[in-house]
């Protein structure tokens, strides 16, 4: 992580991203991306515009941990978030994780942190 003064700021916006994801309910999920948000996903080739289309990429069992991250201030309200987190689910029994990096851009609204970005992709061997 960095000293960057909105890390707290930031730090709680990953978590609150990571719990919701883990609640599996897309519809509370996709109240964390803003309207015009961009999406491209670890699991599709397709890139999701808007947050009404980005709800319809969130439909697994997966649940996620946030990992490492850095993060830089790009304007006053906007953020770089770039880090690590690891998915796992239970396949035939067994859990299986698989690692992946992310982006996001961060901006505030309304005093409050929106997804305008977010890619996701698995981390190669």
């Amino acid at each position: 992580m960095n000293n960057n003064s909105l890390v707290p700021d930031v730090s709680e916006f990953l978590e609150l991203w990571a719990q919701t994801f883990n609640v599996h309910a897309p519809e509370r999920l996709v109240v964390l991306y803003a309207d015009d948000a961009l999406f491209q996903g670890t699991s599709s080739a397709k890139l999701c515009i808007g947050a009404k289309e980005i709800g319809t990429y969130f439909h697994g069992i997966a649940t996620v941990k946030m990992d490492v991250w850095h993060s830089v201030t790009l304007a006053y309200n906007v953020v770089l978030v770039v880090g690590n987190y690891v998915f796992s689910q239970l396949r035939n029994g067994h859990e299986v994780s698989t690692p992946a990096r992310f982006t996001f851009v961060l901006r505030r609204e309304d005093g409050v942190w929106k997804i305008v970005h977010h890619h996701s992709s698995a981390i190669p061997d």
